[in-house]
């Protein structure tokens, strides 16, 4: 058995309903453009398989310090979003996602303009308990970094009384 404290890191889980989804994001996507029709057959046929294998590969895990975001069959993505970066985590529904009781996730960091600044996750099971739980960590961390905690306190202390030091030393010697 080990020693080390038991993890607090809140893993998110995901509707299987998601896998039906995207299937039909992509078909859709593909009906609406002219090249999209050639591969929509290719599509109906290939995407459920597709959308078996990218469902597993899906996990969100949000830790004291970040939220970890991985998802890709052929093409594998991973984002480490720190806590104390994320501006906002909007819940996100419309008649799609709700036919399929469906919801959006979308985590926003500083600087929203750049690439891979924000994470979409889709079809989070009890999405509001986990967004919650992602803005109930983050706000902690703020609240300690403005606070400034005891061990950074003993630094500065620390540091001051070497100044100190320094300064008698150095008076002493003129």
């Amino acid at each position: 058995m080990s020693d080390a404290p038991p993890s607090r890191d809140v893993l998110a889980r995901f509707d299987p309903k998601v896998k039906v989804y995207l299937w039909l994001q992509v078909a859709a996507i593909l009906a609406a453009t002219g090249v999209g029709l050639l591969a929509l057959p290719f599509w109906l046929v290939l995407g459920p398989m597709w959308a078996n294998l990218y469902f597993p590969t899906i996990e969100a895990r949000l830790g004291d310090r970040s939220l970890v975001y991985r998802h890709g069959v052929w093409f594998r993505q991973e984002m480490s979003i720190p806590l104390d970066k994320i501006q906002d985590v909007s819940l996100h529904t419309g008649p799609i996602l709700n036919a399929f009781g469906l919801s959006t996730l979308k985590v926003d960091t500083a600087g929203g303009g750049q690439a891979g600044s924000s994470a979409v996750l889709v079809g989070v099971v009890d999405s509001e308990r986990f967004r919650g739980e992602v803005i109930r960590r983050r706000d902690q961390i703020a609240a300690g970094a403005k606070g400034g905690g005891n061990d950074e306190l003993a630094v500065l202390k620390e540091i001051r009384d070497s100044l100190q030091r320094l300064e008698g030393l150095l008076s002493s010697r003129s």
